[in-house]
């Protein structure tokens, strides 16, 4: 449904290399009451052969819910040098009502050997979010987290 002018979401996509892996990200997110909701992040993995289905695709998906948490929520700041958000009382991460809806994963059957899979999936979200993000507000967003920048949010 790509380019479909009925969809409600706005829709970020990215792409990325390392590890001679490529991902490739869609995200749609809704904004309610002038907070985003990511609805649905699509994800296509080309990564050699794919030994164990089921471990990599929670591998990508773990990858996607954490960079979504980093870019979203995971601030560290610091005062006279040291962090101010020294335990997870004071560091937000993702929580589950925060992360997608649905995420679904595809692999690509490409028959070569394995390459990377641990950390190919974090890095994209970020920017398809920030894609998306734009889209629904109107307003590019430059620093992470996202969250901070209430006069964008709401």
């Amino acid at each position: 449904n790509w380019g479909d002018k009925t969809l409600s979401a706005s829709r970020g996509v990215s792409a990325y290399f390392c590890h001679n892996s490529y991902v490739a990200q869609v995200v749609d997110i809704v904004m309610q009451d002038d907070k985003p909701k990511i609805k649905k992040v699509w994800c296509a993995v080309d990564c050699g052969i794919v030994i164990n289905p089921d471990a990599a695709r929670n591998q990508i998906e773990g990858g996607i819910v954490d960079g979504i948490g980093h870019a979203m929520y995971s601030a560290i700041t610091f005062e006279k040098g040291e962090p101010k958000e020294n335990n997870f009382n004071q560091y937000q991460l993702i929580r589950h009502g925060q992360a997608p809806a649905s995420i679904e994963t595809f692999f690509v059957d490409n028959g070569i050997s394995p390459t990377g899979l641990g950390e190919p999936s974090l890095p994209p979200i970020s920017a398809a979010l920030a894609n998306a993000l734009a889209k629904a507000t109107g307003q590019r967003l430059y620093r992470q987290p996202f969250v901070d920048q209430q006069e964008i949010l709401g």
